[in-house]
């Protein structure tokens, strides 16, 4: 037994968020000798009063030839109200390298990540990822969404346009841009002339800003709440902003197959 290459595989499902609860199944398994095998685990995450619950099953496998074993991928679930309305994704690691467990949770909910990663040949790139839910590729897996730096969303630019006292406070500004590049949602105290309201911030890449929602998670347009129908459904109000972002649409953000590079190319798969 590769005592050295097991603690490795501890120490990576700690970095990607799945704790310690792994271990002592991921060492019988691998006392086993089992050629393949699945590790799954629960979490639950707060939002507002709410929890969300995901389900996690974590990929392992042996080498053909050595008694390494190689941390692969893992599945994450987000649980809908019933099991139609389950969202999940496949998130493939790279030299112990990827998307984490919480981040995984914040992508499946819609909202965007921001990450510095390797591309199957090793070549390092940043972007803004976020799930695409219309569009699925050729392995079942929703087709990601890249926004690198060239398309122009600066979050420190798009932050300085909204009334957060906390943005007057370099260090509570630095733990908010951490926030929102993990694809968090900070709350924040949201200055409306004499008045200080509790609202939460999410990035928006593709349209180049940081949104705005309120403590009921409620999204909102311009400083104003734009209700219609009997079910309180946000009606969106479209500004000069979401204009220039449709004209730059498919220009510069790196939509492929793969979701995991600058490259385009068939069958390549998201390491994060």
């Amino acid at each position: 037994m590769n005592d050295q290459n097991t603690e490795f595989l501890k120490e990576r499902l700690f970095y990607l968020g799945f704790g310690e609860k792994l271990n002592a199944e991921l060492q019988r398994n691998i006392n086993a000798g089992r050629e393949n095998f699945q590790l799954p685990i629960q979490a639950e995450y707060k939002k507002g009063e709410k929890a969300a619950v995901v389900k996690y099953e974590v990929d392992f496998s042996k080498s053909k030839t050595t008694d390494t074993y190689f941390l692969n991928k893992y599945t994450a679930t987000l649980k809908g109200a019933d099991e139609s309305k389950d969202k999940s994704q496949t998130f493939y690691i790279n030299k112990g390298n990827g998307v984490t467990a919480k981040e995984a949770f914040n992508l499946l909910e819609g909202r965007a990540v921001y990450k510095k990663l390797v591309d199957r040949e090793d070549k390092p790139y940043q972007a803004w990822i976020q799930l695409n839910f219309t569009e699925k590729d050729d392995n079942n897996n929703h087709k990601v969404q890249r926004y690198f730096p060239k398309y122009g969303f600066d979050l420190e630019k798009a932050l300085s346009k909204l009334p957060v006292k906390e943005l007057a406070s370099d260090d509570r500004k630095a733990e908010i841009i951490k926030h929102l590049e993990k694809g968090n949602m900070p709350q924040v105290t949201y200055q409306r002339g004499e008045n200080d309201e509790k609202m939460y911030l999410s990035t928006n890449p593709k349209e180049r800003k940081v949104d705005v929602y309120d403590d009921q998670f409620r999204k909102q347009f311009q400083g104003i709440r734009e209700y219609q129908g009997e079910k309180n459904e946000v009606k969106e109000v479209k500004g000069e902003e979401q204009s220039a972002s449709k004209k730059q649409k498919g220009k510069e953000t790196g939509d492929d197959e793969s979701g995991d590079s600058p490259k385009k190319g068939k069958g390549r798969k998201m390491s994060a």
